[in-house]
């Protein structure tokens, strides 16, 4: 049988996409109504501990791991923080913590705190 109609759509395999506008085929617009993100109640506290956890084990991280809590606080400061650099600092964050426990909680918590806001 033959398909009258093109098939503009998307197909996705694996992975996770999070997408504010999207439109597929001609003529096909996307518009944005004002989505925002806000930083999560609790973020400050939670970046704060996560400060003093660093500094507590510093010498069991690698000295990345400030540098990276930093670039995180600066983002969450902007009035628009970028989606993708948040998610890609996260990750960072949750890679090099792993060898202390309480910074794997504290990065979780951070992690899904800021997940919460940015799918909201």
């Amino acid at each position: 049988m033959r398909e009258s109609s093109a098939n503009y759509g998307i197909q996705q395999s694996g992975g996770t996409s999070n997408v504010g506008n999207q439109a597929v085929g001609p003529h096909a617009r996307a518009i944005s109504h004002g989505q925002r993100f806000t930083a999560p109640a609790g973020a400050g506290e939670l970046l704060t501990e996560l400060m003093t956890l660093l500094d507590r084990h510093r010498a069991e991280l690698p000295a990345t791991a400030v540098a990276t809590a930093e670039r995180l606080r600066e983002e969450l400061a902007k009035p628009e923080p970028d989606r993708g650099t948040l998610s890609r600092i996260l990750d960072k964050l949750n890679t090099v913590v792993k060898p202390v426990t309480p910074l794997v909680n504290t990065v979780a918590e951070l992690t899904k705190a800021i997940g919460s806001a940015l799918s909201g």
